[in-house]
């Protein structure tokens, strides 16, 4: 492992590895024995009841009590039997960040998960809260399903100690439902009063920027860069040894102290912003201290977030109601109101107006038409403004394209695959694939004049294409997995 002061990009294989579990929405995730924690940051777990199992693609993460609290924060999260961190598809991140209320400050701090029957390959930083720090925690999943539960074995529905913290699985109060790979604890208390210090000038949002070819950076809202599960997953980072299992935070003392520890990290879009594509266009995202590794600035799932919701411009890429994370876990169907449960734990207001409106540059509808007109007219002249950069580039995930810009061009096309968008009138992005369904060459068609993947001049963004014209819904989710791709199984991609 190479030492750096600053955050590695992601590993290609666990990525490619991480793609290929399946989503298993209709199918309830593996029962666990419930592990209790003890609250000393180095405490040594029970060892695992259950036989481990690298097959398994739903996992259970067991949080400690209080685990918005200093102690609750720096108290390992244990993944538990039969999933391990060792195992790509099973690998779980926490992230949690910190307003300090009084001054408007924000910061960064990362919450260990760990292997059940493990210690923690180094102990882990205890943050020092400020005084009525408001904090909120994200979770994010590289296999098919992570749900939260206590020590009891209780989950966030059913939990008086999650329910304390408000943890968010899914639809609240349905047994059952859940998002995925993503949930968090105390989001919506976070960003309101976040929301709150930025109205009282305490809090101060960084611009966006220009990017090199004169256009303004992505956000995590931004159609250059949204998918069909868009706002998910955090850029957490973790070492693991693969021996022994031990995981311990990602930090400069850490990695020095640990020279054969692999870095692994979340399959996410926040991550996909931040940590690749902003380098390489001219951009930087909003970063905070890292409690956790002082000194290093640190992105976070909620600070794109804060971001994208002060500085987005339409056309705006909310959560749509077709989102898989958003379809009802049981009936694969729409649902308004778990959409709006998504919405509110990543900082985005709740649906409104007409779920068959063919416009909407703001995104509040969540109407499947524009989200899916807004992708093929912005990301297109994105891929293509930035192909000669983008080919350049390793992949984030083999399984999907052999190089940046043809991962990126074909998790467009199955995005709109997964989403269910009508045909368009013209589709502008056309990709050849190998035996395994990853991209090897692709082609964008823009007001006639054609690049592929291995020529051509930047192409700015902002070319218009013909927009969809009808509405479908989908109606069943099953086989869905998100992450970098968003693996579609039947097609085998």
């Amino acid at each position: 492992m190479q030492l750096s002061l600053i955050t590695v990009l992601l590993s290609t294989a666990a990525l490619a590895h991480a793609e290929n579990a399946p989503r298993a929405w209709g199918l309830k995730a593996t029962s666990t024995q419930p592990i209790s924690l003890t609250a000393a940051a180095t405490a040594v777990n029970a060892l695992p009841t259950v036989a481990l199992n690298a097959t398994v693609v739903n996992c259970f993460v067991t949080l400690p009590a209080n685990p918005l609290s200093a102690a609750g924060l720096s108290t390992p999260f244990i993944l538990q039997p039969p999933c391990s961190q060792s195992v790509a598809g099973q690998q779980s991140f926490a992230e949690a960040t910190i307003l300090d209320p009084a001054t408007g400050a924000l910061s960064v701090y990362h919450p260990l998960i760990m292997d059940a029957g493990t210690t923690p390959l180094a102990p882990n930083i205890v943050p020092q809260l400020p005084a009525n720090a408001v904090v909120g925690l994200w979770f994010g999943f590289n296999g098919g399903v992570l749900q939260l539960q206590d020590a009891n074995g209780l989950t966030t529905n059913t939990s008086p100690i999650l329910k304390g913290a408000d943890c968010v699985n899914g639809l609240p109060g349905v047994a059952g439902d859940v998002f995925g790979q993503v949930s968090w604890c105390g989001a919506q208390a976070f960003f309101a009063a976040t929301n709150k210090a930025i109205a009282a000038g305490l809090t101060v949002i960084p611009p966006l920027g220009m990017d090199t070819l004169g256009n303004p950076c992505p956000t995590s809202r931004s159609f250059e860069i949204t998918d069909a599960c868009p706002s998910d997953n955090v850029p957490t980072q973790y070492l693991l040894n693969p021996v022994t299992r031990q995981t311990s935070q990602d930090t400069v003392a850490n990695r020095a102290a640990n020279g054969n520890a692999t870095v692994i990290n979340n399959a996410s879009d926040e991550a996909l912003l931040a940590n690749i594509i902003d380098p390489l266009i001219g951009c930087t995202p909003f970063q905070a201290p890292s409690i956790d590794n002082p000194g290093v600035m640190s992105s976070a799932l909620a600070l794109s977030e804060i971001q994208a919701n002060q500085l987005q411009a339409a056309p705006i890429g909310l959560v749509p109601l077709n989102d898989p994370d958003c379809l009802l876990t049981g009936a694969g169907t729409v649902s308004t109101q778990k959409t709006n449960a998504y919405r509110l734990g990543v900082n985005q207001p709740i649906v409104s107006g007409a779920a068959t409106a063919t416009v909407d540059p703001t995104g509040v509808t969540g109407a499947l038409v524009p989200y899916c007109n807004n992708m093929v007219a912005v990301g297109p002249p994105f891929f293509a403004g930035y192909q000669n950069v983008f080919i350049n580039q390793g992949t984030p995930a083999a399984n999907v394209g052999n190089n940046l810009f043809t991962f990126l061009c074909e998790r467009y096309l199955m995005s709109l695959t997964q989403l269910v968008c009508p045909p368009a009138a013209f589709q502008p992005v056309v990709c050849q694939v190998d035996g395994n369904g990853a991209a090897t060459s692709c082609v964008i068609t823009l007001n006639g004049t054609t690049t592929t993947n291995t020529t051509g001049a930047a192409i700015p963004s902002g070319t218009a294409v013909a927009p969809v014209t009808t509405s479908t819904l989908a109606t069943s989710n099953t086989g869905f997995h998100h992450g970098w791709g968003h693996r579609h199984r039947k097609n085998k991609y």
